[in-house]
């Protein structure tokens, strides 16, 4: 059997076993016994956590021995017990929780398993030597929970933050900083949407990169259908957000590398937009994600000007060449330095955004504060901290997987360095104002962009947040709709994304886009 087990006395602790089970052991085989799944193989487990919850006194001790709980229950109060036992000894937690009167049972549900996984991490963390800084948050956009927090006019979000939620209150704090930043940019226009327009194409692949992107010059023969199928999506789009009388508040281009088409075609693409999308309209934010230095160019800066542009980014992910090289990008540090000084010395006087990540194979503290060094150096308008997560798809997991090994950060050294750039944003006068969390980080920890005071990102902060519209064009792109329904209430559907893979775009282009229409005039019409 796996050296670990993870037991609950009910299946509804199932996923929480697994997402705890992540972070106290990541990268390790681990398993999730429930009643009604198969029991684990014989043999006895290095690490072991059971969870029982009854309504009622103390649970049993062995929840293995016990026929399934259902949950929610009809009795109350409820009282929880999570031991665990691992090779530096054993630990108990315990909790009770009473059932409110007019309480809903899956309210109750959610709460019980709150209060199941802090226990869990009360009870392990000692033996394990590790105390989760996010606690029990495991999703990916947790600003979102303070901000139900603060619809609910919640008078100390770290407080519980820090207790219930088992936050350290660093993570706490900065999490409630972001979210109370960003309110006065959420609900202004309840006829506001946000573009996306992604493109699904780059000079090469990084290996980082789980998703499904094509080397351009590979797909040369691709680019003409891609562009003419998505100047179409435009049309339909644009013409339904004219008849729906909509505002667009940003604009964003992705992908990919929006600016790797030729001069030719990416001159079209913004042309297109502001005939079709952008007609009638004044964004109040115009982004273009250059991502790879090696595709800027003086046109391609003046086309955007041309076109309202306001942001850029410039995206080096690291200034250390020997990293840049494993990474499989094609460009130098040196046309790093060089794309950020065209940009910057625009005279459209573009907000400048670079990306860096912490955590890339071969990297350790000295090539980080590198970075960090060449950043403050920079100055630019809008510093976003990734942290890598090594995702399933990427080049750097199928290397991992065979055994190939580089310098990796130990999670002390990403908690750190972490810090030490949120230092360096503080010290060019930038706050954080949108962050997000991913499966698989270094050291369970986030990504965060900085950004000088009146230079935040409407997109990111819209994207993230998820409490406005955002329609997606182009390859891959997923949209959003957004229903506001008053009192801080809303609902949110995830619409099916395009396809990411070209022709498939192009051969579906008009139907996706006829239904996109629908569900705006099912979302916004009269």
């Amino acid at each position: 059997m796996s050296g670990i087990l993870l037991r609950g006395n009910s299946p509804v602790f199932a996923s929480d076993l697994t997402q705890m089970g992540h972070v106290f052991f990541p990268g390790e085989p681990f398993a999730v016994w429930v009643p009604g799944s198969p029991e684990p193989a014989g043999g006895d487990a290095v690490w072991q956590v059971d969870v029982t919850a009854r309504p009622g006194g103390a649970p049993a001790a062995d929840p293995g021995a016990d026929a399934a709980v259902p949950l929610p229950p009809a009795a109350r109060p409820w009282r929880v017990v999570v031991t665990a036992r691992g090779p530096g000894g054993s630990r108990r937690a315990e909790g009770e929780l009473v059932q409110g009167a007019e309480e809903s049972p899956r309210t109750f549900e959610h709460r019980l398993r709150r209060l199941a996984k802090g226990l869990l991490v009360d009870a392990l963390a000692p033996l394990a030597g590790f105390r989760p800084k996010w606690g029990i948050l495991t999703g990916v956009r947790p600003t979102k929970l303070v901000h139900q927090m603060l619809d609910e006019d919640e008078p100390d979000p770290v407080a519980r933050l820090t207790g219930e939620f088992r936050l350290a209150r660093e993570k706490a704090e900065l999490v409630t900083g972001v979210a109370r930043l960003q309110r006065p940019f959420l609900g202004r226009d309840p006829r506001a949407v946000s573009l996306y327009i992604g493109i699904p194409f780059c000079p090469s692949i990084c290996s980082f990169c789980s998703f499904s992107i094509y080397p351009i010059n590979q797909h040369r023969d691709q680019i003409s259908p891609f562009l003419e199928a998505l100047g179409r999506e435009m049309a339909i789009i644009g013409q339904a957000i004219r008849d729906l009388g909509l505002r667009v508040e940003s604009i964003y281009f992705g992908g990919g590398t929006p600016t790797s088409p030729r001069d030719e075609d990416f001159a079209w693409m913004l042309r297109t937009a502001a005939e079709t999308l952008l007609k009638g309209q004044s964004p109040a934010e115009y982004t273009i994600e250059g991502g790879r230095p090696e595709t800027f160019n003086r046109y391609k800066l003046d086309v955007m000007a041309a076109h309202g542009v306001t942001r850029v980014s410039v995206n080096p992910q690291t200034t250390v060449q020997a990293t840049l090289m494993h990474l499989g990008r094609i460009h130098t540090v040196e046309k790093f330095y060089r794309a950020y000084d065209l940009v910057r010395s625009h005279p459209a006087g573009f907000t400048v955004n670079t990306d860096i990540i912490i955590g890339l194979p071969g990297e350790g503290p000295a090539e980080v504060h590198h970075t960090l060094e060449d950043m403050r150096r920079l100055a630019p308008d809008n510093l976003t901290v990734h942290t890598l997560a090594v995702k399933r798809g990427s080049r750097i997991h199928a290397a991992g997987a065979a055994g190939e090994v580089l310098r990796a950060l130990t999670p002390a050294e990403a908690e750190a360095l972490v810090q030490d750039a949120a230092e360096t944003a503080r010290a060019m006068g930038q706050r954080p104002y949108y962050l997000y969390r991913q499966k698989f980080m270094v050291g369970s920890l986030e990504n965060v962009g900085y950004a000088l005071p009146g230079k935040e990102s409407l997109y990111n902060i819209q994207m993230m947040e998820e409490r406005q519209t955002v329609i997606g064009l182009g390859g891959g792109a997923t949209s959003k709709w957004f229903k506001p329904l008053g009192e801080g209430r809303g609902w949110l559907l995830k619409a099916p994304a395009n396809p990411n893979d070209p022709q498939a775009y192009v051969e579906r282009v008009e139907e996706l886009a006829r239904r996109k229409v629908a569900e705006l005039r099912l979302l916004y019409g009269e």
